[in-house]
């Protein structure tokens, strides 16, 4: 499209000029671009000959008839609607000029048939460093020619593919190598130079198969679902804050700090069940830290996490579920202890999430705000006057129902009944959209209005919490509808009898945070009059018993995995006291 007619909200990285190279009339080449599923850019380009004595200003391309085995270009000179394709054949993305195809098993074979290594680049929509590494490393012609002759290209979106998150990502953005066969030769997350990039994937691809099976070994056994038990994991969880909690600049460990919500939340609900203040000190020290470096005092909101133990430089990102937990855990922390920073944190936290990402239409929340540095380090004045960072406008299942649990849970500490209503119409928007046979979608796409990723746990497990959480505060027929299909589609499909867990399939490592989400959402369900539900969370409690201890006390990332266990341990308690928000015994 002509550059003055780009699409609103979007980045200079996302808008792509149809004119020629010269910006003129268009010569004897036309590039056809589309955006697949994963909103990844993609193209085609042809050469053609104008017909005699015609003065072709603008050519348009209508490819909606045409098959993938044979691409013959027709040409139209006029008005032609470009029909989207679901999948790219060659996927440019933004201002690499790398071939990417999106990732699926069909890849992993065709790289094993042509002996050819992989390239995995899974980056997110709101990452900066991602957009570094993209225009400054992927865009270069040396990188880009190496990796099109030698490398099959992969690209995954974060936000859009969980499952290889899970499996991969230790930060952004995240490379993963492999050779043909499919086994991983080296991964690496971050930015590197162009040459020391070259350099690594030269050598990687040189690298044989590794020589023993480096799948992570066996998980811990099951534990007995009893008040010892969780004594024992409660014990775990105080030697972790006595261990990681940074006394002198707040957070947990000596590396990046991230504010950990869950966490704090948690830690906070054990300090008023027993009135033991290193909970409370925790917390409180905690939040000096993320309200010195990550608060935004401009536009509200939270950063996603800041560089070094001393917090010192925010990585910009906005992200919906961290900005919503924030804001629920600043609104009870003021209701415990009166401080009057954390009521005005939390009541522009939620003005920010309002203003900036919730959709007041439709319904729900957009799941993030992109980075920018520049924008951000602007005097306060110039930045109001300044254009704001771009929303992506998918919406998350799973960060949606926990912003809406966040949101009821503000409601209550503040007394304010809108963020009750925003809570229950998101749920509702929900309920409508992103739940069908198979449970819960993962993800809404706002451009098509596109359902994507089902039997994902995450999805079904926050999208039944949620739900049962907004019947408890409203009781409304079609929730609870809504959450017990969810829950049996789960149980039925997701559960495995067998490891004593809910998983995508055999092959998925088992999930702490899913998991605990799930017992907990499982036990809300049999409160309300389905004892069955009970059998499948306790086998579920008893599987990760050993599990939760590992990460809380043995675990060398602890600080990372911590917050995973906050869910597990709330669903524990409640069994225990067998009441809806129990409290565990002292």
């Amino acid at each position: 499209m002509p550059a003055d007619r780009r699409r609103s909200g979007e980045s200079p990285e996302h808008q792509h000029d149809e004119r020629d190279a010269a910006g003129g009339a268009i010569q004897d080449r036309v590039r056809v671009g589309w955006r697949g599923d994963s909103g990844c850019p993609g193209f085609w380009s042809e050469r053609i000959l104008p017909p005699r004595g015609i003065d072709v200003r603008r050519l348009w391309v209508d490819i909606s008839n045409l098959s993938r085995r044979r691409l013959l270009p027709v040409f139209a000179l006029g008005f032609t609607t470009v029909f989207p394709v679901a999948h790219a054949w060659g996927q440019a993305h933004d201002a690499s000029k790398v071939q990417f195809v999106e990732h699926s098993p069909a890849v992993f074979d065709a790289a094993q048939r042509d002996g050819k290594p992989v390239f995995l680049f899974i980056r997110a929509v709101w990452c900066y460093w991602c957009k570094y590494f993209e225009q400054q490393v992927l865009a270069d012609a040396e990188v880009s020619q190496y990796l099109n002759r030698h490398y099959l290209n992969v690209f995954a979106e974060h936000d859009r593919r969980p499952d290889l998150v899970r499996k991969y990502v230790r930060g952004l953005p995240m490379i993963v190598l492999f050779g043909p066969e499919g086994r991983v030769r080296q991964s690496f997350a971050g930015v590197l130079k162009k040459e020391d990039f070259l350099a690594v994937v030269k050598h990687a691809a040189t690298l044989p198969p590794p020589a023993t099976d480096t799948r992570p070994g066996a998980a811990p056994g099951p534990a007995p679902v009893t008040w010892d038990t969780y004594q024992r994991l409660r014990d775990d969880l105080l030697r972790f804050i006595a261990e990681h909690l940074d006394t002198v600049y707040g957070g947990f460990g000596a590396g990046d700090k991230y504010p950990q919500p869950r966490l704090l939340a948690y830690l906070l609900e054990l300090h008023q069940a027993t009135g033991d203040r290193r909970y409370l000190v925790a917390v409180e020290k905690s939040l000096d830290g993320i309200l010195g470096a990550l608060y935004d005092r401009v536009d509200g909101g939270f950063f996603r996490f800041a560089e070094g133990r001393e917090w010192r430089q925010p990585h910009y990102e906005k992200l919906l579920h961290l900005n919503a937990a924030l804001a629920a855990l600043l609104g009870e922390a003021h209701r415990v202890t009166g401080n009057p920073r954390y009521r005005e944190a939390a009541e522009r936290t939620t003005a920010y999430l309002l203003r900036n990402l919730y959709d007041a239409t439709a319904g729900g929340f957009y799941s993030s705000q992109s980075a920018d540095p520049a924008y951000y380090r602007l005097p306060p004045l110039e930045r109001r006057a300044a254009r704001q960072p771009p929303v992506n406008r998918d919406k998350v299942t799973a960060w949606n129902a926990e912003a809406a649990v966040a949101m009821l849970a503000l409601s209550q500490s503040s007394g304010r009944k809108d963020l009750r209503d925003v809570a229950l119409r998101t749920l509702e928007f929900i309920r409508a959209n992103l739940i069908g046979e198979k449970g819960a979608f993962h993800l809404y796409e706002h451009r098509t209005g596109r359902r994507h990723g089902e039997g994902q746990v995450d999805a079904n497990a926050w999208t039944a919490l949620g739900l049962l959480e907004g019947y408890r505060v409203a009781p409304t027929k079609g929730h609870l509808e809504a959450a017990e299909q969810v829950l049996r589609f789960a149980v039925h499909e997701l559960f495995d009898a067998t490891r004593g867990a809910f998983s995508e399939d055999k092959s998925s490592p088992l999930l702490l945070d899913a998991n605990g989400v799930m017992a907990q959402a499982l036990f809300r369900a049999q409160v309300g009059g389905r004892a069955e539900h009970l059998d499948v969370a306790r086998r579920v409690l008893a599987t990760f018993g050993g599990v939760a201890r590992v990460q809380l006390s043995e675990s060398e990332d602890a600080v990372a995995r911590a917050p995973d266990a906050v869910y597990y341990l709330r669903a524990y308690a409640q069994m225990l006291a067998k009441i809806p928000g129990g409290e565990p015994r002292r």
